[in-house]
């Protein structure tokens, strides 16, 4: 039976500890599904107390079955990495909405913050009560809500990421109490005192997502860690209320319980949060629902898409990630099985190449066999390996003989080199300008020509 196999599209996103890509599940008779795979960084491959805590992720992410939480499909190894095939969404996270809003000097507006809160606070208040197949309860704490990990689809819908700082009973490895984890503009003031974290902290934290979208910044912001640690611990909350002429007493009464100092007089769990919100709504009297999360998810998608068309292509990046993608793709198998052409015309694009054999003492490698100008058309464009224009020809030495330039080599078939006589430079070959490349010459003739 053959494992099912990803497809690499392109990078989301990377940090120093993973890297997130956007790739294609594949299947028999062209079944595709989008898919989300984080990799962790292969400087980290090697640290096996990293990779137990990647995987802890992974297990613990598998109990979760909720539409505001991100599922997890799989978890494998390929081209030297473990990796986690997620759940695609298709959007953007909370923190681009808020760039997005701050670019355009616009606030969002009370309701659509409300229900972003909300439901934030259903995904956490299922997480908190989640049990293992048996029924044990896994004691889920986040501990790393923050405005990156809140993701938002084009449709409007709310979903949690990254458990891999969340504490339960079921991970592998062993907790220290008294290391701090998560963000620390999004702590809960109890973790900068060493007192312990419990589902109270996420619940501080959803009440600083909240305070921060309708004030439009930062809650807690010092000039560097150390101070943002220091205003955490000192937990004074500025009144929304001078920032926002908008926000009812109710609110404001929901968001102070929320971000209390002291844990005792916080929301006991998510719950009770989640349902005051729904008690504003009902108060505002303005109806907001999905869709109106849906227009400024897709305006951020959409101006997130014009800058990345307007930043300049590394094209020896790209050239790096289609050479080790065509010759490690991610697969729970060692190496390509025999849908691989098939999938490739199911996807429309180019087939990896092979990777090259070895070659024999004094053997020429051809490049052009190796099948690479065929990816590198379908991802730059058929003019990719068009050569910059040939220099100006350097002046000939009088004694030298005419230089006779060689017939151009086919685009994609190069004939190899004859061996050249002797290593010994002659004076015609001292001034002899260099043979220009032609125009729709292979892309490794820039490199190797």
């Amino acid at each position: 039976m053959t494992a099912q196999r990803y497809q690499i599209l392109d990078r989301i996103a990377a940090g120093g500890m993973a890297e997130v890509y956007r790739g294609e599940s594949s299947g028999i008779e062209g079944f595709r599904k989008k898919v989300a795979i984080k990799r962790v960084l292969p400087k980290l491959s090697q640290n096996q107390e990293f990779i137990d805590m990647f995987l802890d992720e992974a297990r613990l992410c598998a109990y979760l079955n909720h539409s505001k939480c991100v599922q997890v499909f799989d978890i494998g190894q390929g081209a030297g990495s473990h990796f986690i095939v997620m759940e695609y969404v298709d959007g953007s996270d909370l923190k681009g909405v808020l760039d997005y809003l701050a670019s355009q000097r616009e606030r969002m507006s009370l309701p659509v913050a409300c229900l972003i809160a909300q439901q934030v606070c259903e995904g956490l208040g299922y997480a908190h009560d989640a049990v293992d197949h048996s029924g044990q309860p896994l004691d889920i704490v986040h501990r790393d809500i923050s405005p990156h990990n809140v993701l938002m689809t084009r449709f409007g819908e709310v979903k949690l990421v990254d458990f891999g700082l969340a504490r339960a009973s079921s991970h592998l490895t062993d907790e220290d109490e008294d290391i701090v984890k998560g963000k620390f503009g999004y702590l809960a003031p109890e973790v900068t005192r060493g007192q312990g974290s419990d589902r109270r902290v996420d619940i501080f934290a959803a009440g600083i997502l909240l305070w921060e979208m309708l004030a439009g910044r930062r809650l807690f912001h010092g000039a560097s860690d150390l101070e943002t640690f220091k205003l955490v611990q000192a937990a004074v909350i500025p009144d929304i209320r001078e920032l926002r002429a908008d926000v009812s007493s109710e609110l404001h009464r929901v968001l102070t319980r929320a971000l209390a100092a002291d844990p005792s007089h916080r929301y006991q769990n998510a719950h009770e949060f989640a349902r005051d919100l729904s008690r504003v709504f009902l108060e505002q009297g303005d109806p907001v629902t999905y869709q109106d999360l849906a227009v400024i998810v897709g305006k951020t998608a959409a101006a997130r898409s014009r800058e990345r068309r307007r930043e300049p292509k590394d094209h020896g990046g790209i050239m790096g990630d289609v050479i080790i993608d065509a010759l490690h793709e991610f697969s729970n198998l060692a190496g390509p099985g025999p849908e691989a052409s098939r999938d490739s015309a199911v996807h429309g694009r180019a087939a990896p190449p092979p990777a090259p054999a070895p070659a024999k003492p004094g053997e020429f490698i051809d490049p052009s066999q190796w099948g690479f100008d065929d990816v590198l058309d379908d991802l730059l464009g058929p003019n990719s390996r068009a050569a910059p224009p040939p220099p100006a020809p350097l002046a000939r030495h009088p004694e030298a003989p005419p230089a006779r330039h060689p017939e151009a080599p086919p685009a994609r078939h190069a004939e190899p080199r004859p061996s050249a006589p002797s290593r010994r430079p002659t004076p015609a070959a001292t001034h002899r300008s260099k043979t220009p490349v032609p125009a729709q010459a292979p892309w490794w003739k820039k490199w190797w020509g």
